[in-house]
């Protein structure tokens, strides 16, 4: 008998019932002919549902959104960058969207397609020089795609659109405004200083925590830029970590805005002759790039056994938040 107490603490109603669970009722509508029948019009609905979905899957109608693991992200992101050529980075999305249509409605990657992919993303020219990217659109008809085919590769790649290693970022609004504002002045120094807009972003929310940091939010200063003699504005004295564990007091630049802080970033790098020295105008990847900003000494931050981490750091939050497909658009714009 089973006692249910009052919330005062006291007894409340009393089961005086038989159920021993599932096992009996069951044995008792097996005993009837009937509940046999309806049993067994249960499991053909079943079985109708089951190859419904199958079937479902099979003519590939997209979903509103797919997600990848984590990990089938990243094989995605690492193929990205392999076919990228010359600093034309390709959008790891729409290899996806395009290598499960190639691949017989699966995501599982197909290293038959890769070849293939990478000539419809490419432009070239006659020498087989790269020149160009081609946006989705003109890619996917160089496949010879039917209709179907296409309208497929195209709803696969919104239903796409939220897949992030960071898969908190989607919801977090704050963080995706943030990588916005930061964009929009990002194209323009890539433009007149070659400094990648992914490199640009993710320094940003590198170094000001996603613009949170006092230097940030009290001095508009995203990048931690230190205020030396080249420096006539204004400036600000805070507490900084230098390596792994070291805390020293160091002079900043302080700015009016956001927008003014990130253009004078790409134009302290440009003017600055150490990250020219350091090859980080010649670097056409994200990855070369965030090297030689290590290389340079933007940062001397180090792990516990005294490695420069720097590089490491900035390909993470890269990656982590899909910061190359502004690479990407910043190509074909």
């Amino acid at each position: 008998m089973i006692r249910l107490l009052s919330k005062a603490g006291g007894e409340a109603l009393q089961y005086k019932g038989t159920y021993k669970g599932l096992n009996d009722i069951t044995k008792s509508y097996l005993d009837s002919k009937t509940n046999k029948m309806i049993l067994s019009l249960i499991f053909i609905l079943v079985l109708v549902i089951t190859t419904f979905i199958a079937t479902f899957k099979l003519i590939g109608v997209s979903k509103d959104e797919i997600y990848l693991s984590k990990e089938e992200i990243q094989n995605y992101i690492n193929i990205a960058d392999e076919l990228s050529k010359d600093g034309y980075q390709i959008n790891w999305q729409e290899i996806a969207s395009v290598n499960f249509v190639l691949n017989n409605e699966s995501f599982e990657i197909n290293e038959n397609n890769i070849t293939k992919i990478e000539d419809v993303f490419l432009n070239k020219d006659k020498d087989g020089n790269v020149v160009g990217i081609n946006n989705f659109k003109d890619s996917i008809k160089r496949l010879n795609f039917n209709s179907e085919q296409m309208e497929l590769a195209n709803k696969n790649l919104k239903a796409l659109k939220n897949n992030y290693i960071n898969d908190k970022l989607p919801k977090d609004e704050e963080k995706l405004e943030f990588i916005e504002s930061v964009s929009e002045i990002a194209f323009d120094n890539y433009k007149n200083y070659g400094i990648l807009p992914s490199i640009t972003i993710s320094q940003a929310i590198l170094e000001s925590g996603w613009g949170e940091s006092t230097l940030s939010e009290e001095y508009n200063n995203l990048f931690g830029i230190k205020a030396d003699s080249r420096w006539s504005g204004k400036t600000a004295e805070l507490e900084t970590k230098e390596n792994y564990d070291d805390v020293i007091v160091g002079a900043f630049r302080a700015y009016d805005s956001f927008k003014s802080s990130i253009r004078d970033h790409g134009k302290f790098l440009y003017e600055n002759e150490r990250y020219a020295k350091n090859g980080l105008f010649e670097c056409k990847t994200y990855k070369e790039q965030a090297q030689a900003l290590e290389n340079a000494g933007y940062s001397t931050a180090k792990d516990e056994e005294g490695n420069l981490i720097y590089a490491d750091k900035l390909i993470r939050v890269i990656q982590e938040n899909n910061l190359m497909l502004y690479d990407n658009l910043v190509e074909q714009k």
